[in-house]
């Protein structure tokens, strides 16, 4: 066949761990029965590979690896890092923002009660078309529901993280 001793000793040691292909395992059994150098070369790679079986043990960690390995995590103490990634006059001013905006919407609507009430009664000089569709009763008490419900979102946030800071 022509094969030198690699290519005989790797198609044996697949062989023998059992990772050739199941074609594979028919013809180098019938290699092995028939050819001296093949028979030879498995008598010698089995032996090995039986001694290294035998011998070898895997190796356990300590019984109380385990517990090192929690300990040592709970020793360490990871500082909170938000603290010092929140800029305290950018949360102030998207307050400050969305406060404005409520009061704004809510002067707008208290100065503005009657259902008649258009926008041309109330600045006559200004063209602006018929936009009473965008502005109605139903409209404006939308935006401002939207707008208490983000208020009242915020403030908890900003109650949360007082408590928070106060219990650390």
């Amino acid at each position: 066949m022509g094969q030198n001793e690699e290519d005989i000793e790797m198609q044996l040691w697949e062989y023998l761990d059992g990772t050739c292909s199941m074609d594979d395992m028919p013809r180098i059994s019938i290699l092995i029965e028939r050819d001296p150098i093949w028979k030879a070369k498995y008598a010698e790679l089995s032996a090995l590979h039986t001694s290294i079986g035998n011998t070898l043990e895997l190796e356990q960690p300590s019984m109380r690896f385990t517990q090192n390995v929690m300990d040592a995590v709970a020793a360490t103490h990871v500082a909170p890092a938000t603290k010092r990634y929140i800029n305290k006059g950018i949360i102030r001013g998207i307050a400050a923002l969305f406060i404005g905006m409520i009061g704004t919407i809510l002067g707008y609507a208290f100065a503005h009660p009657g259902n008649g009430t258009t926008v041309k009664n109330i600045l006559p000089k200004l063209n602006l078309g018929n936009i009473n569709n965008i502005f109605s009763s139903g409209t404006m008490m939308m935006i401002i529901a939207v707008n208490i419900v983000i208020g009242l979102v915020f403030l908890d946030t900003l109650l949360r993280r007082k408590i928070a800071d106060r219990t650390v």
